[in-house]
């Protein structure tokens, strides 16, 4: 069976190969990163899961060029992030500023920042945005 990791770059590749694709994958935030998001900024996430989307793949890739193969590491980002902050983010399309999470991970001398939607009546976390800051 694929690791996680296996599915999300396979999410990735197809996703860009494939401009009609639309397809996610998701998975539960870890014991381990919901204590910490606890201890750090106040909020629980227990039961909460995240999501990534093609679209969200192609808008990075978009954006950020080739910082898009860090999306197959979002799982040991979210385990391992050096940093979390709560912010806001605007919606394109109705303008109106959404809550977020920016995770930060520092890798040897660049810091990746991964930020998040946060919907949390659904209990999920949608990829917003990743780029090398």
């Amino acid at each position: 069976m694929d690791t996680l990791h296996d599915q999300i770059c396979a999410l990735v590749k197809i996703s860009l190969e494939d401009k009609q694709y639309s397809d996610f994958i998701s998975f539960p935030i870890s014991a381990h990163t919901i204590t910490k998001i606890k201890k750090k900024i106040y909020v629980n996430l227990e039961n909460y899961t995240c999501v990534i989307h093609s679209d969200e793949i192609r808008h990075i890739k978009k954006e950020h060029g080739d910082e898009v193969m860090h999306i197959c590491e979002i799982p040991r980002y979210l385990e391992k992030f050096a940093k979390i902050e709560k912010s806001t983010t605007r919606d394109k399309p109705t303008g109106k500023n959404i809550p977020c999470f920016v995770f930060t991970k520092r890798n040897s001398n660049i810091d990746v920042k991964i930020v998040k939607m946060n919907i949390s009546k659904d209990k999920i976390l949608r990829l917003k945005t990743m780029y090398e800051a």
